[in-house]
């Protein structure tokens, strides 16, 4: 049996006794075929299992179709909706989306993430949107390979502070973490809550420089003592840092903020094997919305990210950028990093049972 991806349009030209020249234009759907003989090359080609080689016609053509969405955890239901997002623009045309996950699990290495972007780029990927906002080195190797990428969730930044070297930065699209810990901390402080417990996920997701210093400066605008913990990205490293905590600290907050939804899976559990009840013991609320937090009882008080706007916009920005370096490849003048956009999308307070709140 002959190999299905092994099949060219050559062998069709075999099998048929048409040129390739005629071959290729109708696989193409160009003009110049018959209705006839058009139908007769697509019903062999469907016989012989021939499918079209995407990279080589890249090639020809100087346009690349696939973009590549590097995840960070594929466990954060975060994703789903910013995947609908971007699904939602790239739908009905040509382009194709892939995911890399830099951390899978939510464990992340750096080494890890070179490796993966190498390997990215061999595919010559129309463009790339990141989660993560990326180490030195590999920003400094997707400037290099002139490849246009947008950043979403995190953002490229080195200690929290944003890159904002116009002439070779890049975009990115993300929530408004001050306003979104803002938004929490003034709900926090409605409920006269005067001890805090933060458990947020590493730095290298550099939302958290946002997410961490705004709820502190809330809790001390409040009068309220805030502690924070450090979780790995995952709900078991989640579970075990907080039943650590409660069994060796000594701090017993009357309210904990998870970072995120796979933090705050972590941390109900430990609560439930220690006899904590929510609300009665400790108020409990969390950054990141998902699809089931209405089925939880009691309902949990959250922040919720618009990531399906998110990846609208990532996706349209992003298609924008490769076309933009297509055309300045095909003009006369030197080929320039296109502007970078730079958007922030506010998110909304869901306010319910598990801060101690009445049903609304």
């Amino acid at each position: 049996m002959m190999n299905r991806n092994a099949v060219t349009i050559t062998d069709i030209s075999k099998r048929t006794g048409l040129s390739v020249y005629v071959i290729s234009r109708a696989l193409n759907g160009k003009s110049g075929v018959a209705q006839e003989t058009r139908s007769r090359i697509l019903k062999v080609a469907d016989e012989m299992g021939y499918v079209p080689n995407s990279k080589a016609q890249d090639l020809r053509t100087g346009r690349n179709r696939s973009i590549t969405l590097l995840t960070a955890g594929m466990s954060n239901s975060y994703y789903l909706d910013l995947i609908s997002g971007i699904e939602s623009v790239l739908q009905g045309r040509e382009e194709s989306l892939f995911i890399a996950d830099l951390a899978v699990n939510g464990r992340y290495e750096e080494d890890n993430e070179t490796s993966l972007l190498r390997r990215v780029a061999e595919n010559r990927p129309g463009g790339i949107i990141s989660t993560l906002g990326l180490s030195d080195r590999s920003r400094r190797m997707l400037r290099g390979w002139g490849v246009p990428t947008i950043f979403v969730d995190s953002t490229p930044e080195v200690e929290g502070v944003l890159q904002e070297d116009s002439g070779d930065g890049f975009s990115y699209v993300t929530t408004d973490n001050v306003d979104a810990a803002e938004q929490l901390g003034a709900h926090l402080n409605e409920h006269g809550f005067r001890k805090w417990l933060l458990a947020i996920y590493p730095d290298i997701w550099n939302s958290r420089y946002a997410r961490e210093r705004s709820l502190v400066s809330a809790a001390t605008k409040s009068g309220a003592e805030i502690r924070v913990i450090e979780c790995g990205n995952n709900e078991k490293d989640a579970c075990a840092t907080m039943l650590n905590f409660m069994d060796t600290q000594g701090y017993e907050p009357d309210v904990v903020i998870a970072g995120n939804n796979p933090i705050l899976l972590g941390v109900m559990p430990a609560f439930q094997t220690r006899g904590v009840r929510i609300p009665v013991d400790v108020g409990l609320v969390t950054f990141d919305d998902f699809a089931w937090s209405d089925l939880l009882s009691p309902r949990i008080t959250l922040v919720a990210e618009n990531s399906h706007l998110i990846g609208v916009n990532a996706a349209n920005f992003l298609l924008e950028q490769i076309e933009e370096g297509k055309e300045a490849s095909e003009g006369d003048g030197p080929t320039m990093m296109p502007k970078p956009v730079r958007r922030m999308i506010k998110s909304s307070l869901k306010v319910r049972e598990s801060c101690g709140c009445l049903t609304r």
